[in-house]
């Protein structure tokens, strides 16, 4: 638990560093920057920076989080914590995997298509990029729901209301991101592209949310269970 607590500390540090990034998305762009090109290449370094350091804390927190339900899974308090472990450890490393593979064909399949104009590919129907990202998609989803439910029992086992509320709240947030992909992948309108930054910044919301009750659960969790041993 005690590793699980840091990781969530290390989770909630990574939503901080991704909000200044949430305004450069897809969605809202680098276009308001693109005529200057210093003020292009200041915000390239910028999100460069930021980039780096939302990558540190997020594997920082993967490896703490998979030794976390790891060491969960020995302490055979419940069998599903191993099934937990498995999805955290593997969920990520193969759905970003798929998503890499599907992101590579959709390039080739554009470019067989299609031609540059304008900095976009034309020639490719809008969402025909789902069947390529959805296969990864449904994987990531389907770890997180297990390490949420997982964090759920952790928290309905010990009694930790917050800790319970942070699990609820984390579900939430694996639950807006489909959304939030689609969204984007789906259309290329005004309304999609409102919907699709709406998505992400409730989805940054509920993640931000998530790891500072996650934190503070599996931190009440943690002392619970000594003085329970004790």
């Amino acid at each position: 638990m005690n590793r699980l607590r840091n990781s969530a500390i290390l989770s909630l540090a990574a939503s901080l560093f991704s909000l200044p990034l949430t305004a450069f998305s897809p969605v809202r762009g680098l276009g308001t920057v693109t005529e200057d090109a210093a003020a292009l290449f200041a915000a390239l370094i910028w999100v460069f920076v930021f980039g780096l350091a939302l990558i540190a804390l997020a594997l920082a927190a993967w490896v703490l989080k998979v030794l976390g339900w790891w060491s969960m899974c020995k302490s055979s308090m419940r069998r599903f914590y191993c099934i937990t472990k498995y999805a955290v450890l593997l969920g990520p490393m193969v759905g970003v995997s798929l998503l890499l593979v599907g992101g590579v064909a959709l390039a080739l399949e554009a470019l067989s298509r299609g031609v540059l104009v304008d900095g976009e590919l034309s020639g490719v129907p809008e969402g025909s990029a789902l069947p390529y990202v959805l296969p990864g998609l449904l994987i990531m989803v389907v770890a997180n729901v297990i390490e949420g439910v997982g964090a759920l029992d952790v928290g309905l086992l010990t009694e930790v209301k917050v800790l319970t509320a942070g699990a609820v709240t984390y579900l939430i947030m694996v639950a807006l991101q489909p959304f939030q992909l689609l969204a984007t992948v789906l259309g290329s309108t005004a309304f999609a592209s409102d919907v699709a930054s709406g998505l992400v910044w409730a989805s940054s919301a509920a993640s931000l949310l998530s790891s500072l009750l996650l934190a503070v659960g599996f931190h009440w969790a943690r002392g619970k269970v000594i003085k329970s041993e004790a």
